[in-house]
């Protein structure tokens, strides 16, 4: 994995100042359709069908997290529903009014994050 070192105003904490940090260099985004393309070479299944079967895995994937139910894919991690509350002094204030923002969390397998744990890392020079 990439780094470059950064130049970074911190204006918070004991040691306020210019100071260094490593910044990730990010390559493009992988769509459903380069992934299709990638795993159509090292596997027998066209790449319309893999593309099918990504897309209808988001979508179920999204249809059960709104449902409520966390989602796990084996091997890679698992998808929970979340949600933003307010908290109330009376039950009877609870309503759909305090449930803010709902949303979805990744949490990968440990696998997976011993993986990215180890990933070689390199830092180019500041630019």
């Amino acid at each position: 994995m990439k780094f470059k070192k950064k130049q970074k105003k911190i204006s918070v904490g004991p040691n306020p100042g210019i100071k260094y940090v490593a910044s990730m260099v990010k390559g493009e985004t992988i769509g459903f359709k380069k992934m299709s393309e990638m795993i159509e070479k090292s596997s027998t299944v066209s790449r319309g069908d893999i593309q099918a079967v990504l897309d209808l895995m988001a979508s179920t994937t999204v249809w059960m997290v709104e449902a409520g139910h966390p989602v796990r894919y084996d091997g890679f991690g698992i998808f929970t529903p979340t949600a933003k509350v307010k908290a109330v002094d009376n039950p009877d204030d609870v309503t759909t009014e305090t449930i803010g923002r709902i949303g979805m969390r990744f949490t990968p397998t440990v696998e997976i994050k011993d993986k990215l744990n180890n990933v070689s890392k390199n830092i180019d020079p500041i630019d």
